[in-house]
């Protein structure tokens, strides 16, 4: 097996700086040009070789192609490849300077929009990789890194899979049938734990239970432990709860640290999380692969109209939802509207209620008046006036 690399071991035209990190199949070493060349530092890979087995050395192929084939902002890029004199493969990578996604949101205290903002920059990361036939499989917040300039980078696609090629077709098997289950198991879909076929659906589960961690500080199981039964019970057996209802509210200081580094408060935390977010993160996280989002970009774009408060995919088309919704997204107008039509409603009202008034005082005039008539009839009748006699001349007398 591969000794440890140490501080100046040179690894091709590169000298050794320090290790970044290690795992069973070898370890990433932060490395400089060597020789005083000018260049950016880098990360290299470098494999075990003397105990590493075929399916070690197949990954290592797929994830030389797969990074061979993207080229995006927000995914560390492949610079090199080769092997050292004993035989022993390895990349050189982009090095990323950052922190994993969590630790940075909760370190800079963004909040809720902030954080859904960061998260669809990833998700756009993700559709990038799965138009171009890859899967990541290992969406976890370490591979997810964070720069002081506030830009995401993507990496690790050590158990990634290509999707639908010929050249995918002949090393994924290999590499993955002495373990199918390569996974991390707080961050794999249900279909990764069983063992089933994995499509990009699988990773626009995983971005769920990102999200989830990202909005809560939480996650959305609890594993007991490390056994594929305990694993399987908690992820693919149990519904998580609500983003909403993980939100401590009672006065506890892990409560309240979670509040305060989203800026918010316990109880307004909720408030935000209730409603459309919690539908989006649980439409994410779906048992069923044909059930969540057809991709990470209708993730990402069912986010911004949440952000823009439209109705959102995740949520029932309701009457009384859409028209909550067109209510918040224009608050202004609708209250201007709303106090017109309350000022208009005010003048018929009081209009109407005058000329019910006006109406009320000419009937009791009308009935006074034929009250008054109809005493004067009676009076009339009751004692008529005495019938004026003709006058009789002279000559009709005679």
């Amino acid at each position: 097996m591969l000794e440890q690399m140490m501080p100046g071991d040179r690894i091709g035209p590169y000298r050794v700086l320090r290790t970044l990190g290690a795992g069973g199949m070898g370890e990433v070493l932060l490395a400089e040009p060597a020789d005083d060349q000018v260049g950016e530092q880098v990360a290299i890979k470098v494999v075990h070789s003397a105990d590493a087995s075929r399916g070690i050395h197949s990954r290592l192929k797929i994830e030389r192609q797969i990074l061979g084939q993207l080229d995006h902002p927000n995914i560390a890029h492949l610079m090199d490849d080769g092997t050292l004199p004993d035989g022993t493969p390895y990349l050189v990578m982009e090095y990323v300077d950052g922190i994993p996604i969590d630790v940075y949101c909760d370190s800079h205290r963004l909040d809720v929009a902030a954080r859904l903002r960061l998260f669809q920059i990833v998700c756009a990361a993700v559709h990038y990789a799965h138009q171009n036939l890859v899967v990541h499989r290992d969406l976890k917040p370490s591979n997810i890194l964070v720069t002081s300039a506030g830009a995401p980078k993507l990496l690790d696609f050590g158990i990634a899979q290509l999707l639908g090629e010929r050249t995918a077709q002949q090393h994924v098997p290999r590499a993955l049938h002495a373990d199918i289950r390569v996974m991390t198991p707080d961050h794999a879909s249900p279909e990764q734990i069983r063992g089933h076929v994995v499509t990009t659906a699988s990773d626009v589960y995983v971005l769920g239970v990102l999200l989830y961690k990202l909005l809560t500080g939480y996650s959305p199981f609890f594993i007991p432990s490390t056994r594929l039964a305990d694993i399987e019970r908690a992820t693919c057996d149990t519904d998580p709860p609500l983003p909403s209802q993980t939100v401590d509210t009672a006065d506890s200081a892990e409560g309240r640290a979670v509040a305060q580094s989203r800026r918010t408060t316990s109880n307004r935390l909720r408030r935000t999380l209730s409603g459309d977010l919690d539908n989006i993160v649980l439409m994410a996280m779906r048992k069923e692969p044909g059930r969540r989002y057809a991709s990470s970009q209708q993730l990402a774009a069912d986010i911004q109209r949440h952000l823009d408060g439209k109705p959102v995919m995740a949520r029932p088309g309701t009457v009384v939802y859409r028209s909550g919704r067109f209510i918040r997204r224009h608050r202004l107008p609708v209250s201007a509207l709303a106090g017109v039509v309350f000022l208009v409603a005010v003048f018929a009202t009081t209009h109407l209620h005058s000329r019910r008034i006006a109406a009320g005082r000419e009937r009791e005039r009308a009935a006074a008046e034929r009250a008054s008539a109809e005493r004067e009839r009676a009076r009339e009748n009751r004692y008529p006036q005495a019938q004026p006699q003709p006058l009789q001349t002279a000559n009709a007398a005679q």
